[in-house]
C-alpha cells in the first residue's frame, strides 16, 4: 500500500494520492515553474517532477489547456496586476499526459521579492466537472473572488470595457507613457448580426472567440479588450507603420482561416495618441469613428483617424444638428437638370436634384450631407422636400402657360422603411393638382436588393397609380441582370461610368449597346447620364439610347435659370 504522506526533505512532509496540490512559478517572461509537489505531478499523470517539466514545457501555460490558456492569463492579470488585490481565483481546464481532460479550481497570490522579483504560489484542486461550471453555488471565499471576474469578458477572457478604460487611465497618467508612440485600434465585423442570423448564436461566439484569439497573439502584450458584440479594442504601444502591420495581419489570419465559415473581413479604425494625458473615452471613440467611416467599403480595411477624418466627422455633425431647420428655412434648394430626347434632340424631362446652400457655412457638398442623412436614417426629411416643392415649382409653371415635361425625384432605400412614399407621393400631387404621369419616381439599383419584398410591392402600388418608375446608377456597383427581369418599370438609367470610360476601353460600347438593347427589347426605354461632348452624344444616337442628360445639355440650376439657359443653347421642350 502507498505511503500517505512523502518526505519533501526539507521542511516536513506532504499528503500523498490528493486531488490538489501546490506550485510556484515566476510572474514575468515564460512563467518558468520552480516547484511542484508531488500532488501536482500526480494529477497531470506523470511520475516524476523532471517528467512534469518536460510534458508542460516546465511553464504555467503549458499547464494550461490550450484553449483556456488566454482567458485564463488575461482573468489573473486582471485580479493581481491590475486588480487592487493580489490574489486570483480562475477556472481551466488540463489535459493529463494520457490524453484525460481534468477541471481545476486555481487559488494563487502573487509575491514580491525584495530584489524586485514576482512570482506567483498557487494551490489547484482537481474538481468535478458540474462544480467546474457551477457559478451559483460557492464558498463565501470563492464568490468574492468571483465577483472579480467581472472584469473579464466571458466568451473571450479579454478584458470588459469599463476595466480597459481603467487599466489605460493609469497608464496614460504614468510619465513614462508620455514620451511613448501609443495607438488605439477599433475592430469590428461589418454585417455580424446578419452572420448571427444565417449561421446561429454558437457560430457566432466561435467567430469572435476565433477573432480574440487572433487580435491577442498578434497583438501580444497590449491591452485588450472586448467592448461589445463584435467591437474589439485594443491600446498598444508601438510605431505607426507596426501598428498598421499588425492590423493587416490580424486581417489575413482571418481570411485564411481553415474553417470557411470564419473566413471574413473585418473592418479596423486606428487612432494614434496625440497627447498621452488625453481622455480615454475619447480616443476610443476617434478609432471607433474611423472604423464606421470605411463600413460600407469594400477597398479598404483599415482607416487612421486624421484632421481630414476629424473635419469629415465636425461636418457629419454640423449635418445632422441642422438638417431639421435646413428644411424649415428652405436652406435646401431644388435645381434642375434636363433630360433629353435622343431622337430629336428636345426636352422630355427634368431631374429634380437636392443642393444645401448654408448661410453660415455656405454650399455643402452633396456627396456629404446625402451620404451623412442616409447613414443616420435622416434622408426622407429631404426627399419629401423635394417631392413637395417639384409640385409647388410645377404649379407655378402651369400658371405661368410654361410647357410642361415630367420631373423625375429620387427616392432613397431607407425612405420606404420609415414612411409611406405612395402616400406622400398622393397627398403632395392632388394638393397642387399635378398629374401623377408628370412624376418619375428614381430608385437606385441597389435598393432592389432587398429581400424583404417590401420594395417590389410598393413599387407596383406607385406605378399602378401612373407614375413610372426609373432603376438609377445601373452599372455602378454590383448590377444584375436579374434586377431588369425581376422587377417591373419603365426607365434603365445607366450610370455616367459607362460613357467616362468610354474613350479609353473600347469594349464599353459594346457593353452599352448591349445593355440598350436589351432594354428596348424588353419595352424600358435606356437613359444614359454623364453625356459631357457632342462625341458622347452621337454615340448614343447610333446605339438607339432613348434618352441622354449632362453637363453637355445643361448642369443642374434652379428651374428659372434652367429653363432661360436652354433657350439660349436652342433647346425646345417635346409636347
Amino acid at each position: 500500500m502507498r505511503e500517505e504522506f512523502y518526505d519533501t526533505g526539507m521542511c516536513g512532509i506532504v499528503p500523498n494520492n490528493l486531488p490538489g496540490g501546490f506550485f510556484i512559478y515566476e510572474a514575468e517572461g515564460d512563467e518558468k515553474i520552480l516547484f511542484a509537489e508531488n500532488n501536482i505531478v500526480e494529477i497531470f499523470g506523470c511520475r516524476s517532477f523532471e517528467e512534469f517539466k518536460e510534458y508542460t514545457g516546465g511553464t504555467f501555460s503549458g499547464m494550461v489547456h490550450p484553449d483556456d490558456i488566454q482567458k485564463v492569463q488575461t482573468q489573473i492579470k486582471a485580479q493581481t496586476i491590475f486588480g487592487e488585490k493580489r490574489h486570483d481565483y480562475v477556472r481551466y481546464r488540463i489535459i493529463t499526459k494520457k490524453g484525460d481532460v481534468k477541471y481545476i479550481e486555481d487559488f494563487g497570490h502573487l509575491l514580491h521579492s525584495e530584489g524586485g522579483r514576482s512570482y506567483f504560489y498557487v494551490f489547484i484542486v482537481d474538481v468535478d466537472q458540474n462544480e467546474y461550471f457551477n457559478n451559483s453555488r460557492n464558498s463565501f471565499a470563492e464568490a468574492e473572488l468571483l465577483s472579480r471576474i467581472k472584469e473579464t469578458d466571458q466568451l473571450t477572457g479579454l478584458f470588459t470595457m469599463s476595466f480597459f478604460y481603467h487599466i489605460v487611465q493609469n497608464m496614460l497618467n504614468s510619465p513614462e507613457f508620455w514620451r511613448k508612440e501609443v495607438a488605439f485600434i477599433h475592430f469590428d465585423i461589418p454585417n455580424f448580426k446578419l452572420y448571427n442570423e444565417r449561421f446561429g448564436f454558437k457560430m457566432g461566439d466561435e467567430l469572435l472567440v476565433s477573432l480574440a484569439k487572433i487580435i491577442r497573439e498578434v497583438f501580444s502584450g497590449a491591452t485588450i479588450s472586448r467592448f461589445s458584440d463584435d467591437h474589439f479594442v485594443v491600446c498598444v504601444s508601438a510605431s505607426r507603420e507596426k501598428v498598421i502591420s499588425k492590423v493587416e495581419t490580424v486581417f489575413k489570419q482571418m481570411l485564411l482561416s481553415e474553417d470557411v465559415n470564419k473566413k471574413v473581413r473585418v473592418k479596423a479604425g486606428i487612432y494614434i495618441l496625440d497627447d498621452a494625458r488625453a481622455e480615454i473615452g475619447l480616443a476610443c471613440d476617434h478609432a471607433r469613428l474611423a472604423c464606421n467611416s470605411i463600413k460600407g467599403r469594400h477597398d479598404v480595411n483599415y482607416c487612421i483617424y486624421d484632421d481630414m477624418l476629424r473635419k469629415k466627422m465636425i461636418r457629419q455633425q454640423y449635418v445632422v444638428d441642422n438638417i431639421d431647420e435646413a428644411v424649415e428655412k428652405e436652406y435646401i434648394k431644388v435645381f434642375y437638370q434636363p433630360v433629353i430626347r435622343v431622337k430629336t434632340g428636345e426636352i422630355c424631362g427634368y431631374e429634380a436634384l437636392v443642393r444645401w446652400v448654408d448661410p453660415e457655412i455656405g454650399m455643402i457638398n452633396p456627396g456629404d450631407f446625402i451620404e451623412t442623412l442616409e447613414q443616420f436614417h435622416l434622408i426622407h426629411l429631404v426627399d419629401i422636400f423635394v417631392i413637395r416643392k417639384v409640385c409647388e415649382d410645377y404649379a407655378r409653371l402651369r400658371d405661368k402657360g410654361e410647357a410642361l415635361v415630367p420631373v423625375s425625384v429620387n427616392i432613397s432605400r431607407l425612405d420606404f422603411e420609415i414612411c409611406d412614399v405612395f402616400e406622400t407621393l398622393e397627398k403632395w400631387r392632388k394638393m397642387y393638382d399635378m398629374p401623377s404621369n408628370l412624376i418619375d419616381v428614381e430608385i437606385t439599383e441597389s435598393a432592389f436588393n432587398d429581400n424583404s419584398g417590401l420594395i417590389k410591392q410598393e413599387c407596383k402600388k406607385i406605378r399602378d397609380a401612373g407614375y413610372q418608375i426609373w432603376i438609377d446608377d445601373f452599372g455602378s456597383g454590383y448590377s444584375s441582370l436579374n434586377t431588369i427581369a425581376d422587377y417591373e418599370f419603365d426607365v434603365l438609367k445607366l450610370d455616367m461610368v459607362f460613357l467616362r470610360s468610354l474613350d479609353n476601353n473600347p469594349k464599353t460600347a459594346d457593353l452599352m449597346r448591349f445593355i440598350i438593347n436589351g432594354a428596348r427589347v424588353l419595352g424600358i426605354y435606356p437613359l444614359s447620364e454623364g453625356v459631357e461632348t457632342q462625341e458622347h452624344f452621337d454615340f448614343l444616337k447610333r446605339a438607339g439610347c432613348e434618352k441622354a442628360q449632362g453637363y453637355f445639355f445643361g448642369k443642374p440650376m434652379p428651374m428659372e435659370e434652367s429653363r432661360a439657359f436652354t433657350r439660349e443653347k436652342g433647346l425646345k421642350w417635346e409636347t
